[in-house]
């Protein structure tokens, strides 16, 4: 099967301009890298197909991470307060857990949801060609599963790319929905994504009125781009191979968005919260780092995963239990 790491967008995002598939050279580890590269056009459909790897533990199709040193969450317990959202106290855990519009969205609910209770949200999106489970797939066995509310939505073109302008609307019907019909806690809306995913985060928030709308406490972008100046500060564990052949760079003009929204320093120190662990054969380095005087906690992963057929592209074997204690860890 082949599964494709693209993007397809259309229009201008945002201020300051830019476009699908920022490549910036950089190392991994603890390292300093400011913004830069060359930026694609803004239309048509980018990256080259890459097929998902067997054998790839924690890879970015397929089923959940397989637990390496720091591969799942932890757990942990959530504060029953938070911020309830309009559709607490409407009904109880709809009937097997799961929601799901065929083409649209699947919303999954823990055994924990009692319609009451406001609990966070996980929103999942799924890279070019890969299917619309894929962060259910991903966090399957995972503390997000138990935990969390979660929420994916499908693309509305047919090889399974993001396009902002074809989709922002839909996701914003889709979050709104949840808001209203389900009991979420609107002060711990996290959201992902792999590659077009990643990319669809990043659109988001470089649009004020969107980014506003869906209010994320946090997000973990994997393999995303630079599509201009983020509108918003915002707290970020950015994870990207060191060597992404796809994306041809390690992201750090991305990185450098949320460097510059959150008014980080230059500096930085290793982020040893993320253990490594093992993807086919070989004992994964995350390479996080933490930036120093940030506004927000800003994260940046320049993994030497091979996953996503040796290519660095897909969702490293850390990475589900990485953001699960990053996002349970905002205050």
């Amino acid at each position: 099967m082949m599964f494709l790491a693209c993007s397809s967008e259309t229009g201008s995002p945002g201020t300051g301009g830019g476009g699908a598939d920022q490549a910036t050279g950089g190392a991994g580890g603890a390292h300093t890298s400011t913004s830069g590269g060359e930026t694609t056009s803004t239309g048509g459909t980018s990256d080259d197909a890459s097929s998902s790897s067997s054998g790839t533990t924690g890879g970015s199709t397929g089923g959940g991470p397989q637990a390496g040193a720091g591969g799942m969450g932890t757990g942990g317990t959530e504060s029953p307060a938070g911020n309830p959202s309009p559709g607490c106290g409407k009904s109880g855990r709809p009937e097997s857990g799961t929601v799901k519009v065929d083409d649209d969205h699947i919303y999954t609910f823990p055994d924990s949801y009692d319609g009451n209770t406001p609990l966070p949200l996980l929103m999942g999106f799924h890279a070019c060609g890969n299917p619309i489970d894929q962060f259910i797939n991903l966090t399957r066995g995972s503390a997000f599963e138990t935990e969390y509310v979660r929420a994916v939505g499908r693309s509305s073109d047919r090889g399974g790319c993001w396009n902002y302008n074809n989709d922002i609307a839909r996701v914003l019907r889709i979050y709104d929905d949840l808001m209203d019909s389900y009991c979420i806690d609107m002060d711990r809306v996290f959201a992902t994504g792999h590659s077009s995913g990643a990319q669809m985060i990043m659109q988001i928030l470089a649009h004020k009125s969107d980014a506003e709308h869906m209010n994320f406490r946090a997000v973990a972008p994997v393999a995303a781009s630079d599509y201009g100046a983020l509108q918003v500060s915002m707290p970020a564990m950015y994870i990207q191979g060191k060597n992404d052949t796809v994306r041809g760079g390690d992201g750090a003009s991305a990185v450098a968005r949320f460097r510059t929204a959150n008014m980080c320093e230059m500096s930085s120190t290793p982020y040893s919260q993320v253990m490594g662990c093992q993807s086919s054969g070989k004992t994964v380095n995350p390479g996080c780092i933490s930036y120093s005087g940030c506004s927000e906690p800003t994260i940046w992963c320049s993994h030497d995963d091979p996953a996503y057929s040796n290519t660095s592209h897909g969702v490293p074997c850390f990475a589900i239990g990485a953001m699960y204690d990053f996002f349970t860890g905002m205050p």
